[in-house]
């Protein structure tokens, strides 16, 4: 993945020195999961308890126009839930399961601004916008060990999941962008939790919760973000 993650940043800026629509910077903020442990709140950043469900990450944009954007992100982040934890159903708060564990995520996506969003202009802009695409993420593979209501890793895995992001930006200088936005991505696992380790060896009793749908994280944050390269130039030849 860290290959991976070069060989983008390298592609981005190589075709994007000579103008000043490309922002880096940071992204922080928490997170939370959906599935089959613990509470099923759909945003709940940090998730009744911070230590556990933090996020960060670096992302890289290109403007295209003033609707539209490319945009790279790596963030890493650790998840958690508990059948203890408050708004769990009753029948999850009797099994008492509890998990922790941690994702490293490459994704590739587009914005769409609702509105015009001028980079190269020095008054206030703002806009909402919306961002999908497709990530690749690793993650603990996880199983309950009879008896025993903490679920351990025994491996890691790589998958695919697929986000749908909405946010909000401000560009209140001329260089810098801070934006605020909601990241939930539906994952190709229903194993975050250990609900479902896939194992062979693994008894039928071992399997939890329902099959139906897979596992979801939300992230939810900040970014900020610095303009940089050589501004448009309308010149005349």
């Amino acid at each position: 993945m860290r290959t991976i993650l070069i060989h983008i940043i390298i592609f981005f800026t190589s075709m994007t020195v000579f103008s000043q629509n490309n922002e880096i910077g940071i992204f922080a903020g928490g997170s939370n999961y959906i599935g089959d442990v613990g509470p099923t709140t759909y945003i709940h950043p940090f998730s009744y308890n911070i230590s556990t469900n933090v996020v960060a990450g670096i992302i890289y944009r290109k403007n295209l126009n003033e609707r539209i954007a490319l945009r790279a992100k790596f963030n890493y982040a650790k998840i958690g839930s508990s059948d203890n934890w408050p708004k769990t159903t009753e029948y999850r708060k009797q099994r008492g399961k509890y998990f922790k564990n941690s994702i490293k995520e490459l994704n590739l996506g587009i914005d769409f601004n609702f509105l015009d969003f001028d980079i190269y202009s020095s008054s206030l802009q703002m806009t909402p916008y919306i961002s999908s695409g497709i990530s690749l993420f690793r993650y603990d593979l996880l199983r309950y060990e009879s008896g025993v209501a903490k679920a351990n890793k025994y491996g890691d895995a790589t998958d695919l999941s697929f986000p749908i992001t909405i946010g909000y930006k401000i560009k209140p200088l001329n260089s810098f962008i801070i934006a605020f936005e909601i990241n939930a991505n539906y994952s190709n696992s229903d194993n975050l939790d250990g609900s479902y380790p896939g194992q062979k060896q693994m008894a039928s009793s071992d399997y939890f919760g329902s099959t139906l749908s897979k596992d979801w994280y939300v992230f939810s944050g900040i970014t900020f973000t610095y303009l940089f390269g050589n501004k448009k130039c309308y010149c005349a030849n």
